[in-house]
């Protein structure tokens, strides 16, 4: 027995405690949706941390009673976008053009990226990411994007012509 010694208990807030079960429940299909949307395995970790950061700072804002990976996703999705707008304005801004020239494969990749997101709407991209590559349905797609399964296919389907045409 220890005569005057405190210790102290830590007793995790429920809020802490549902955002660590969110990390472990759906950690797997975030990243693997930031994957999807780089093809990059450290960005897709770095959106994915990114999301997982700003649920962190919304925890105390979100109801807990709801699906939060849709929140995660959604907010994986402006992430990339953001990235991605990011990206352009770089490369677009750059006053030596040869900076791409250095590194031929860096810039094959470049134009094939550039080339197919000029081509897919922002809707037609992430709708195409969730169904093919995420394997969610329509109606789950649709529920997450705030739209109807019947917009989701047409998203898709015109995303699939403009792929197979590029």
């Amino acid at each position: 027995m220890y005569v005057g010694v405190t210790t102290h208990v830590a007793i995790a807030e429920p809020t802490e405690i549902a955002y660590e079960r969110a990390f472990e429940e759906h950690w797997s299909d975030v990243f693997r949706f930031a994957l999807a949307w780089t093809n990059d395995w450290t960005s897709a970790e770095d959106l994915a941390q990114d999301a997982y950061l700003r649920l962190w700072n919304h925890r105390a804002r979100l109801d807990w009673g709801r699906p939060v990976l849709p929140w995660l996703l959604v907010t994986t999705r402006r992430l990339a976008t953001d990235r991605f707008r990011m990206l352009r304005r770089r490369l677009t801004a750059t006053s030596q053009p040869g900076s791409l020239d250095a590194d031929p494969a860096l810039r094959a990749r470049w134009l094939d990226v550039s080339a197919a997101m000029a081509d897919l709407s922002p809707l037609e991209r992430t709708a195409l990411v969730m169904t093919a590559v995420e394997g969610a349905t329509y109606n789950e797609a649709g529920r997450v994007l705030g739209t109807t399964a019947g917009a989701l296919r047409a998203a898709v389907s015109r995303a699939r012509t403009k792929l197979e045409t590029a």
